[in-house]
């Protein structure tokens, strides 16, 4: 059966009939195959829709769009356990351009950071005899994106500076860490788990190391059953359930006797969730628990369906709160939170107090075998839709999350979030789109084709042919990495491949001897690859002595089939006749090679066969079918006379010529003095080389009637051939324990590699071309190496086919990516010509190819323009930008209330609107109070309900505190006190002055309640900031205060931001509460130049701007038209010094000029 490397199910090839036959281009690359099992969980996939995972000690990056190897990175000399993509939270300029930026690290501990496109390392990082336990790029902060967050053994914390490679700071904890989890909602929080114990730092900086030891909880479940916590409920007259709840409670609190410690160090998996603040995932692999990080409880548990497949990981999707999980089958199951409508005051008798995730559908598992686990799973950062699933096998299977085919197509375009609304759950399917084949298990024999030559260049296709032990031959480009066909030819190990065309070859194989000397039933099979047509060759032998190899002549009229312990025999490639079998008296040959040394008449004979006159060899339609003409043409012609060469046990060196089926003895060598059983013999042109057991290797010039021994001292020659290419005379001799090439004519020693010192154990070798080789690697890997033999990785543009290239602009010069990028913005204002530096960039194909993907409509505004073209780049920071903008410019243009059917997604919330975060934080609340389970929690409910304004519920829950208790004095004088404020007025200046005493002696929440209670909102919210807990003001803030009170707090939140250097989330802070002016200001000053510029154009799309600040304006154009003219978008630029009015003048009479010169010179090409 055969099969091919499958870009996409759908997908027809690109390239398959090229209009101008160009020669193709081999490059360094490694061919992945099975992974290690350390390799585990090694794979991530990025923003620019890129997939890198580890293999072996190598680093395969995956292009998702056409499913196909993208890069392969080698440079670790231990396996890799971790890769992690740089986010590039940053804005993107000349100074910090678009990059493919990628950290790995390995088993030993030493981090590489890659420039992807180049295949360089940027840096190395060693931490000394630690090993890495997990990697994190540092979150938040304009300058931040640079920094690398590494936990090693021993509870060693290191940030690192990727692009240096110095440290910026360590911290040494005094007890184990197992890995952590940044939040992504909060730069300086980060949470480890340990082996008992989870522990929260909540002061991680880029600056200096935490100065405390942070927060250490431990996990406690508290096992209550139904019948049990009713009856308690009822007894302690108390307004929720506490069934089956779980609590993380601070190590020192008094426990209760019925709690049952949680085993930490059976957690899979630690994860904050990416839409939800403060909510993190605790995998185990029966039970997920959802846990609120601020208050340390544990709000929802999502337990494994029965018969369910055990959770092996959890990846949450940042844009709604759902999450992707997968299984121990290989199955990835999609789940959804279940809304809840209670209110707070609702009633909570028959509700379970727990958050709940519906399973919305479940891929179908997959059929894994021993060797073909699931290792690891990635999901689209961009998209969060697409899935990727790594095998153990190296395959990768591609779904995709889509609505079933009964939904309209229009919906079928929308967002994640849109999809999960209403009834469309229901109509959900995870459907498999793809996969990526990889080599099948090793060990592999690998075979070149016949090298490119002036008759077949117009058709020749560089493929190699890999034979391995289950029978299959796998077929590889190898100019573009892709696996073009999968053979399963044989029933048992392949054990050697010949070529005999640019299409065609014969293969062998039988089972594993049993014992030394044994029989064996061989098969040997004749495959032509475009037909995919299968002739047997001797169909009829019983058993006998194993094939050793196959051997076609120089102008593929025989082959000779050797065997170990049997005469050869001499076939008829023509007509796959039987020609001769050697008598039992012929010596028994240890290594055979046809000469190449054929009379001039016989070449052109059997060249004017293979191709007629009247047809040139680009018109021909395929190689197989010159082939299948030969054949037939020879069919009635006489078989050319040829010469062939071979050894016997003696090292006695024969010389035969063959003709039809004669075969004539010319002459006999004896052996030289010293030289061991001849096992390989190689020829080219008048020299021949013969390798023996003991490593010698003899070079005989025919012409010059020399001969010289090179002993290598390096065992058993198991291989020798010659380069391809007229001249060429490099030799590759293949060892035991690695290989050498040679210089035949000069007998001079090029490179050799020892293995395991520099390579893994190598099973075979070849020539892919005249200056780069072919090694099979004990690994499981292929890698195509160069003269030197020391990397296997080239730059991108070097290896990938323009045609099946994806959008990816870090590709290309930082320039020419930024002019892509203003082309694609102003597609109105584009350049006559490309300027000089990126012509061979093709930025004309890129920006074509881009503008399809893009599909832009023609009409939309600048905002929307703007979004799909940061998606498009990879700029996961522009993409947050404009989407927040979009939404409120979208809010303010329709005057639409904040219950409008579009809301933003749930990582926005403290940029959302205040009803809808209100709405939010009284949710959140509702879960706590179900949940608490300590004096603390109640506390922290009461402090809330006080906050919100809710002040009954809150003397409620003061008052349910139990007579026992140490709290119960304090809690009802507390309710006592905020039922006399409800309807007090006289003690307002009292209640203030004691609550600023509080807060001035450490005890700022007290205070905060108090004045809150009294009405003094904007007064808290300042001693929160003075505080420094600006997250706690903002909330109070939208929670509680007025639109002007409220903008007034988070305005000073952003100019707080400022001060911090986190501009670009001080920004969005500023657009969230309609501060467009001051907006334009920060981006400005921060010389976020292009961003300002396509800003200001998109408030004056939308009457959002006063001309009052025209002034601020004409800064902003006149910076922009000095940027696109830097680019070289010289049209773009004259369109802003129009804008920018008389401070561009000069500016603007200078494009003018080149604009004018550019078109001269347009006009007199074209004369």
């Amino acid at each position: 059966s055969t099969g091919t490397m499958k870009r996409s199910f759908s997908e027809k090839r690109i390239d398959d009939s090229p209009v101008n036959p160009v020669i193709k281009r081999i490059s360094s690359r490694i061919l992945p195959g099975a992974l290690l099992p350390a390799n585990k969980d090694a794979v991530d996939w990025g923003f620019e829709s890129l997939l890198a995972y580890g293999c072996h000690k190598h680093v395969v990056v995956i292009d998702t769009k056409y499913i196909q190897v993208f890069q392969t990175l080698t440079g670790h000399k231990h396996s890799v356990t971790k890769v992690s993509w740089s986010r590039n939270l940053h804005y993107h300029d000349l100074v910090n351009p678009y990059q493919l930026k990628l950290a790995s690290a390995d088993s030993s501990g030493t981090v590489l950071v890659w420039d992807v496109s180049q295949a360089t390392v940027r840096s190395t990082l060693v931490e000394p005899d630690r090993t890495l336990l997990e990697l994190g790029w540092l979150l938040g902060g304009d300058s931040n994106h640079h920094l690398l967050l590494a936990l090693y053994s021993l509870g060693t914390l290191v940030l690192w500076h990727a692009d240096t490679g110095t440290q910026v700071w360590r911290k040494c904890n005094s007890e184990p860490l197992v890995t952590f989890s940044l939040d992504p909602f909060c730069e300086s929080t980060v949470l480890f788990l340990a082996t008992d114990h989870l522990l929260l730092v909540d002061d991680l900086s880029g600056q200096q190391a935490p100065a405390g030891s942070g927060h250490r909880w431990s996990l406690s479940s508290v096992a209550y059953n139904a019948s049990d916590a009713a009856a308690e409920e009822r007894s302690k007259s108390r307004s929720r359930l506490i069934s089956g709840v779980k609590s993380l409670i601070r190590t020192g609190e008094h426990r209760t006797g019925i709690e049952e410690e949680l085993p930490l160090n059976e957690c899979l998996q630690l994860c904050y969730h990416r839409a939800v603040r403060h909510q993190l995932f605790l995998v185990y692999p029966k039970k997920i628990f959802v846990v609120d990080a601020e208050v340390q409880q544990v709000l929802g548990v999502i337990a494994l369906e029965r018969n369910g497949s055990p959770f092996v990981h959890c990846h949450p999707c940042w844009e709604c709160d759902f999450i992707l999980c997968l299984h121990e089958s290989g199955s990835v199951s999609a789940r959804f939170r279940r809304e809840d409508n209670e209110s707070l005051a609702g009633e909570l008798d028959q509700a379970s107090g727990l958050i709940t995730y519906d399973t919305v559908c479940i891929s179908e598992a997959l059929r894994l075998s021993k060797h073909s686990k699931v290792t690891g799973m990635a999901v689209c950062q961009s998209s969060q839709r697409k899935v990727a699933l790594l095998l153990g096998d190296g395959r990768i299977v591609f779904l995709k999350l889509a609505l079933s085919g009964k939904v309209p197509l229009v919906e079928k375009r929308k967002t994640l979030p849109s999809m999960m609304k209403g009834s469309n759950t229901g109509s959900l399917r995870l459907l498999t789109t793809g996969l990526l084949e990889a080599l099948a298990p090793g060990p592999h024999l690998s075979r070149m084709c016949p090298p490119v030559t002036m008759s077949n260049w117009s058709t020749y296709r560089p493929l190699l042919a890999v034979g391995n032990t289950t029978g299959s031959v796998q077929v590889f480009d190898l100019s573009s990495g892709t696996l073009e066909k999968e053979l399963n030819l044989h029933a048992t190990p392949v054990r050697g491949i010949e070529w005999v065309n640019l299409t065609s070859f014969l293969s062998f194989a039988y089972a594993n001897l049993i014992t030394v000397g044994s029989k064996v039933r061989n098969e040997i099979v004749l495959t032509s690859i475009q037909s995919g047509r299968v002739q047997q060759v001797r169909a009829d032998t019983s058993e006998e002595s194993p094939v050793t190899c196959i051997k076609v002549s120089h102008l593929k009229q025989y082959f000779v089939v050797l065997f170990k312990d049997q005469p050869f025999e001499l076939w008829d490639l023509r007509s796959l006749t039987l020609l001769r079998t050697m008598p039992d008296s012929f010596p028994c040959v240890t290594a055979l090679e046809w000469s190449p040394l054929v009379s001039s008449k016989a070449q052109l004979r059997a060249r004017l066969l293979a191709s007629p006159k009247d047809v040139e060899p680009m018109f021909a339609n395929s190689a197989t079918e010159q082939l299948e003409r030969q054949l037939g043409q020879q069919g009635a012609s006489p078989l050319l006379r040829e010469q062939l060469v071979f050894t016997d046990t003696e090292a006695r060196l024969y010389y035969f010529s063959v003709e039809g089926n004669v075969v004539r003895d010319c002459t006999r060598n004896p052996p030289e003095a010293g030289m061991a059983s001849v096992t390989s013999i190689a020829w080219k042109s008048d020299h021949i080389v013969l390798g023996d057991a003991e490593g010698t290797l003899t070079v005989w010039d025919l012409k010059g009637k020399v001969l010289r021994a090179l002993p290598t001292q390096r065992g058993h020659v198991k291989k020798l051939k010659f380069a391809p290419g007229k001249g060429n005379m490099k030799i590759l001799a293949l060892f035991t324990d690695g290989i050498s090439a040679w210089d035949a004519q000069d007998v001079q020693l090029f490179v050799q590699v020892r293995c395991p010192q520099d390579l893994p154990g190598i099973t075979d070798v070849d020539w892919a071309k005249s200056d780069k080789l072919v090694v099979a690697t004990t690994d499981g890997c292929i890698r195509i190496m160069d003269m030197e033999m020391k990397s296997c990785s080239s730059p991108v543009s070097s290896h990938l086919q323009s045609k099946r290239l994806p959008f990816v602009p870090q590709l290309l010069p930082p320039k020419a990516a930024l002019l892509l990028k203003s082309l694609l913005q102003h597609p109105d204002m584009g350049p006559t010509t490309v300027p000089s530096p990126f012509s061979e960039t093709s930025l004309h194909e890129r920006l074509q190819q881009a503008s399809l993907q893009c599909k832009i409509p023609a009409k939309a505004g600048v905002i929307e323009r703007s979004a799909a073209v940061a998606s498009l780049f990879g700029d996961e920071e522009g993409f947050h930008f404009w989407s927040v903008a979009q939404y409120y410019f979208t809010i303010q243009q329709r005057n639409l209330n904040t219950k409008d059917s579009t809301s933003l997604p749930l990582c926005y919330d403290m940029l959302c609107p205040d009803a809808e975060y209100k709405a939010l934080q009284l949710q959140r609340l509702l879960f706590h109070e179900r949940q608490r389970m300590a004096h603390s929690h109640t506390q922290r409910c009461v402090c809330r309900l006080l906050l919100l304004g809710q002040a009954d519920q809150a003397v409620q829950m003061l008052l349910e505190t139990e007579p026992a208790s140490e709290h119960f004095y304090s809690d009802s004088l507390r309710a006592c006190l905020v039922a006399s404020l409800k309807t007090e007025s006289k003690a307002q200046s009292v209640v203030k002055l004691v609550a600023t005493n509080l807060i001035a002696n450490g005890r700022t929440w007290d205070g905060v309640q108090l004045l809150c209670l009294i009405g003094k909102g904007v007064d808290a919210c300042r001693y929160l900031q003075a505080a420094g807990q600006w997250e706690d003001s903002i909330w109070l803030a939208k929670c509680t205060l007025s639109d002007a009170a409220n903008c007034e707090v988070i305005s000073k939140w952003a100019e707080h931001l400022i001060q911090l250097n986190q501009k670009g989330k001080a920004v969005l802070v500023l657009l969230s509460v309609g501060q467009y002016a001051r907006c334009l200001q920060t981006l400005h000053a921060a010389r976020m130049v292009e961003r300002a510029a396509l800003f200001l154009d998109a408030c004056l799309e939308h009457g959002l701007l006063p001309q009052e600040h025209s002034s601020l304006f004409q800064n902003v154009w006149l910076d922009y038209a000095r940027y696109l003219h830097s680019l070289g978008n010289k049209r773009a630029s004259l369109h802003y010094c129009s804008l920018a009015g008389e401070s561009a003048a000069d500016l603007r009479k200078e494009v003018e000029m080149l604009l004018d010169e550019e078109e001269a010179f347009a006009i007199s090409e074209e004369a």
